[in-house]
């Protein structure tokens, strides 16, 4: 008996192993990405949509004639209060490039919080805060679309 046919058996069963092995490597690390990327979408939009929400309701507190201080103050800060959970999903998640800006934005966002505590409008008399939180908003929403690659060409 020849050692050949023996000897050439265990190498191609050795080679296809590797080879199966190395394809499965590759699938499960494109799987973990897509997974990623589907997460991150997920608590982006979460954490936009917080911020929309307490927009719409900081608008709407800062011309509410009738509610007294207390009320407002107490309004303000329960509608802030939905950020929380989404930044602190974002902090785990999110890449230094998108956290540094996002950091501002809900700087940006508790300023306006505390003029509608004070009693401020914020159309008449907080526009540059509010125009300094607009413009927060859409640096954040860049780095959000260029961690996920949304502004890349899928050809």
């Amino acid at each position: 008996m020849t050692w050949l046919p023996l000897f050439g058996t265990l190498l191609g069963a050795a080679i296809a192993l590797s080879s199966a092995l190395l394809v499965e490597r590759y699938r499960e690390r494109r799987e973990n990405r897509a997974e990623r990327r589907k997460t991150k979408h997920e608590v982006y939009a979460r954490y936009l949509t917080a911020h929309a929400d307490i927009r719409t309701q900081l608008r709407v507190l800062s011309v509410a004639s009738s509610l007294t201080d207390e009320e407002r103050g107490y309004r303000a800060f329960t509608a802030y209060a939905v950020c929380y959970a989404p930044r602190y999903e974002l902090a785990v998640l999110a890449p230094r490039q998108v956290l540094t800006p996002a950091r501002a934005f809900d700087r940006c966002a508790r300023e306006l919080r505390d003029l509608v505590i004070e009693g401020s409008n914020i159309h008449t008399q907080g526009g540059q805060r509010m125009q300094e939180y607009l413009d927060a908003l859409k640096v954040v929403q860049t780095a959000m679309r260029t961690d996920l690659g949304a502004d890349e060409d899928t050809e």
